[in-house]
């Protein structure tokens, strides 16, 4: 009946399950990226909080890869190979090479996925973002060139899922699974990459943010976590591993450092011992955040993570909100809470925006006249308007109006309120 069926054109066949005997199937040895944590052939999932470092996490375990050097703690080696990113979110040439530097990997054996070349709606050829539900075999022919891939990170993984919902669990595993096939044939590990729900609770495995679909597909997932007794410290912390015993978490933390050309940037500094705590335990120990808190300042706890270790572009910060759950308007209004800056690296094309902290003041015992020094040293000077654009210069002695309690000149494009008396005085 087989051998008739399979005579028959596939539209006229009945559905036939696949199926293999377990006595004609191999057992295999697991083959590993990083013994007992990362195994290749499979999906691995790492998540976190914005401002945990999941990307200098991925950017060190790339560079150990590149070079086949040893991984953390167990000292284990890592097989020599070419890694394949794709990275929706920080920018190649300011962000993801530097950091690659920083943390020694081999620039020659990391292959940065910029975007697909395919047609258009139009039938011209041209370019688009890559999209999981269409790009798996385009990423099998990349991988094919490579010839010695060993590890491919996808991160986030929601910014690649095309018109799938990452909330909707059958949609996330119809899109995973050619992914899982991809890396079991082409033996590479990958990493994806996401986000914790906002609020996270005590549960590992419920704190990954969208589907659990995300979770199950994966052979192993991780936690990015800060430290609750030193923020500055992170841990890096086994959530589920269905293919090896649990092992123990790791802690790292972040650091600045410069490159050649006196470029700024950081990387992570493993701790020589590993820990003990559990991923859900980790969790339990930062305080649930009160439903009754408002979601700006929710959105503010998310910005100030996000910026905590420098300045970040425009478009990074709203991904990561994006991806936190919280909308571009109310990470607005937590900028104004936040008394965040934004600045303007380089000029035309080649410029962008930045957001960062506030310095803290610097304690001084002589007061100073802001307003005299702004009059005294510039003559000309500019605002940021709405949208982080310039607003046409200022004359400095023009356009000012006077506070009549304290005789301060203060410019119309800082709403008309006097600095020393806070408006109380000013007409």
């Amino acid at each position: 009946m087989l051998a008739d069926l399979d005579a028959l054109p596939i539209q006229s066949a009945r559905p036939m399950l696949i199926s293999r005997r377990a006595d004609e199937i191999t057992p295999e040895r697991i083959e590993w990226l990083w013994p007992g944590r990362i195994a290749r052939g499979k999906l691995t999932v790492v998540a976190g909080h914005p401002g945990t470092g999941k990307s200098q996490v991925t950017s060190s375990i790339a560079a150990t890869v590149t070079r086949g050097g040893f991984w953390p703690v167990d000292q284990t080696t890592a097989p020599l190979g070419s890694v394949v990113l794709l990275s929706a979110e920080d920018d190649a040439a300011n962000t993801i090479v530097p950091r690659l530097i920083a943390a020694g990997a081999d620039l020659s054996k990391v292959h940065i996925v910029d975007a697909v070349r395919a047609l258009g709606t139009d039938g011209l050829p041209g370019t688009r973002g890559v999209d999981l539900g269409k790009d798996v075999l385009a990423l099998e022919t990349l991988l094919a060139h490579i010839d010695d891939g060993a590890l491919i990170v996808i991160d986030p993984i929601t910014a690649y899922l095309g018109r799938a919902d990452s909330h909707v669990n059958a949609e996330v595993r119809g899109l995973l699974m050619p992914l899982a096939q991809l890396a079991e044939r082409s033996r590479v590990a990958i990493i994806t990459v996401t986000h914790l729900r906002k609020s996270a609770g005590s549960e590992a495995l419920l704190a990954f943010i969208g589907s659990l679909g995300f979770v199950a597909a994966a052979r192993a997932a991780y936690l990015v976590v800060k430290d609750a007794q030193d923020p500055r410290r992170r841990l890096w912390l086994p959530a589920k591993n269905n293919i090896a015993p649990d092992v123990y978490g790791l802690a790292y933390r972040i650091v600045s450092c410069t490159i050649a050309n006196r470029i700024e940037t950081s990387r992570i500094v493993w701790e020589s011992d590993p820990v003990t705590i559990t991923a859900d335990a980790a969790l339990a120990a930062h305080p649930r955040s009160d439903d009754s808190r408002s979601d700006r300042d929710a959105a503010a706890d998310c910005l100030r993570e996000v910026l905590s270790n420098g300045p970040v572009l425009a478009r990074d910060v709203q991904n990561e909100a994006k991806a936190s759950g919280h909308s571009w308007a109310t990470i607005r209004r937590a900028k104004d809470v936040l008394g965040v800056r934004v600045q303007r690296d380089g000029f035309g094309k080649g410029g962008a925006w930045r957001w960062v902290l506030p310095a803290q003041p610097t304690p001084s015992s002589e007061p100073i006249d802001a307003i005299a020094a702004l009059k005294k040293n510039m003559s000309t000077y500019a605002f940021y308007g709405e949208d982080e654009h310039l607003c046409a210069p200022i004359d400095a002695h023009e356009q000012t109006i006077e506070c009549i309690d304290a005789h301060l000149f203060v410019p119309e494009h800082l709403e008309q309120v006097c600095v020393r008396c806070d408006g109380e005085g000013c007409r």
